[in-house]
């Protein structure tokens, strides 16, 4: 969460971040997923696990509401057209939540409905609006600004595909399905060409890449997850997808510890990889994404010999989300702690 100056009052107003959607996602995708590789995790401890990510989530959600319901916050998302994207956190998050619920409580199904129809609007505005500010990123020169949060346009496109398959609802019809998912691909071709365009004169400082880059190869994870689940496309088209998701995962990654072995030298270890912000969650997401399309891809084409190398990737990942997931979880609550210390001193210093 971010302090924000309230002008009328000259107050502080506590408001959240437009992508704190992005921790829900993080870890909702491990429990829905890497979380059935470690058996006692997924045995003893994913039901408690579930109610407290929905606990947290909802929290979460009255916070955002209420700070839209300010007119500065909403201005702010307004004149911000690249962070407006971060909404869609909101979308995906819910979502996933949606999703959650499917695999651990399928009784709650009229819940589930609830969400799903929640969801629809939310987006057909949220979308509507990325059309907006897709506009006006390419209007007002903003294109070498951009990074990979405009990509969650696509994520929560498809996110919401994914719900519809889940959920046995007026919605879940093929056509309609297959047009979200059709949306979503058209988003990440859009944002994909900025994103390019960005890179083409940015390239050659390192600092200019951002956490939320790494979405470049989720966005294309979640794409194969909700093709992979509609049972629409063939298991050759989908292996191509991928290798194709596989392929961006290793070179985005091979970035990022590049850009993290720079930032220690450049900022030190604390500073340079052990800072909280809120985009790191977009890693924990992506590499749960793509654990979650690797298993399901699995599952749905077991038979495929073509899939031995997808079966060798699939372990290690696992313990590779579960691990980054610790850090992060890490980070954040010290982060948390810090700044909780960091208040209670402010308000000891003006009494």
């Amino acid at each position: 969460m971010k302090l924000h100056a309230e002008t009328k009052n000259k107050r502080a107003l506590p408001l959240i971040d437009v992508s704190s959607g992005s921790i829900v996602m993080a870890i909702g995708i491990f429990l829905i997923g890497a979380i059935q590789q470690f058996s006692f995790l997924n045995q003893h401890l994913s039901t408690v696990l579930t109610f407290s990510l929905l606990c947290f989530w909802f929290m979460l959600v009255l916070t955002f509401f209420l700070s839209v319901w300010r007119e500065a916050y909403r201005q702010y998302l307004t004149k911000h057209p690249i962070t407006f994207f971060g909404v869609g956190t909101w979308i995906a998050s819910t979502s996933v939540i949606g999703n959650l619920f499917v695999l651990r409580f399928p009784s709650s199904l009229l819940a589930i409905k609830g969400l799903l129809i929640l969801n629809l609007v939310l987006w057909s505005f949220f979308i509507v609006f990325c059309m907006k500010q897709l506009k006006t990123i390419i209007k007002n020169g903003h294109i070498f600004e951009t990074h990979g949060a405009i990509l969650l346009s696509t994520v929560s496109t498809q996110s919401i595909a994914i719900l519809m398959i889940n959920t046995d609802s007026p919605f879940s019809h093929t056509s309609l399905i297959d047009g979200f998912i059709l949306i979503g691909i058209m988003f990440y071709i859009i944002s994909i060409i900025l994103l390019i365009m960005r890179f083409s004169k940015k390239f050659r400082n390192i600092h200019e890449w951002k956490n939320t880059d790494c979405i470049i190869h989720g966005a294309v994870s979640i794409t194969g997850l909700s093709m992979t689940l509609s049972g629409h496309f063939s298991s050759f088209s989908l292996s191509m997808i991928w290798y194709a998701a596989f392929s961006l995962f290793v070179f985005v990654e091979f970035i990022e510890v590049i850009r993290g072995v720079k930032r220690i030298k450049d900022y030190g270890l604390k500073k340079g990889i052990f800072t909280y912000h809120v985009s790191q969650w977009s890693r924990n997401f992506t590499f749960g994404m793509f654990y979650l399309f690797t298993l399901r891809l699995l599952e749905n084409y077991s038979t495929e010999n073509t899939l031995l190398f997808q079966k060798l990737v699939l372990y290690p990942l696992g313990w590779i989300v579960l691990l980054l997931l610790l850090i992060q979880i890490s980070i954040f609550s010290y982060s948390a702690f810090l700044m909780k210390e960091i208040q209670t001193l402010a308000k000891h210093s003006t009494t």
